[in-house]
């Protein structure tokens, strides 16, 4: 009888472990996620009219400590082609809007205060535009490919504060299949 119960914990303990190799945390998830969305709208800029001159990797190694500088920066540095303008994306990928208590209404939390405040400072250093382009939610699977059910792309400057707002996400709401388009340093 002990053998038996040994043997189950054994396999217990081995199954434990093996999902914890086989199933990702919440935390992959959404990095899994994220890094699908910067996919997708990295695919929006159509070749012809633009290059993405820096792509920042965003791997990091908790374990050890390692740190790549530029993960800081925003996601991705952009180039015009026809006219040579650069500008700057930064991509964040929401499941959903959230509810914010301030203005009893939902809202986009995108950022903290120290990530915004670097992105002006990128911003500020290098003498381009930054641009954030948000995506929410999606018909089942971003790793399929799927498009979000809203996008919305936002010059930082609007983009002041951690959370925003219906009235600014309006205004800057596009189709989510559209390619970009660049027009007098206004990404759309």
């Amino acid at each position: 009888m002990m053998g038996s119960y040994m043997l189950t914990m054994d396999f217990l303990d081995k199954l434990r472990a093996t999902k914890s190799i086989y199933l990702p945390s919440e935390e992959e998830k959404n990095k899994m996620k994220g890094d699908m969305f910067e996919i997708y709208v990295e695919s929006l800029f159509d070749k012809r009219y633009f290059v993405t001159e820096e792509w920042t990797s965003d791997i990091y190694n908790k374990r050890n400590g390692s740190y790549v500088e530029s993960n800081k920066n925003p996601d991705m540095v952009i180039r015009y082609n026809p006219t040579g303008e650069r500008f700057a994306v930064e991509c964040k990928y929401r499941s959903d809007f959230t509810y914010s208590e301030k203005i009893d209404d939902n809202c986009v939390k995108w950022s903290y205060p120290e990530q915004i405040y670097r992105y002006n400072e990128f911003q500020q250093i290098r003498q381009i535009p930054v641009f954030i382009v948000i995506g929410i939610g999606n018909g089942s699977d971003i790793r399929k490919k799927e498009i979000p059910e809203f996008m919305f792309c936002i010059p930082l400057s609007k983009a002041k504060y951690p959370e925003i707002f219906p009235s600014v996400l309006q205004q800057y709401e596009r189709n989510p299949c559209s390619n970009f388009f660049w027009k007098s340093g206004i990404l759309t």
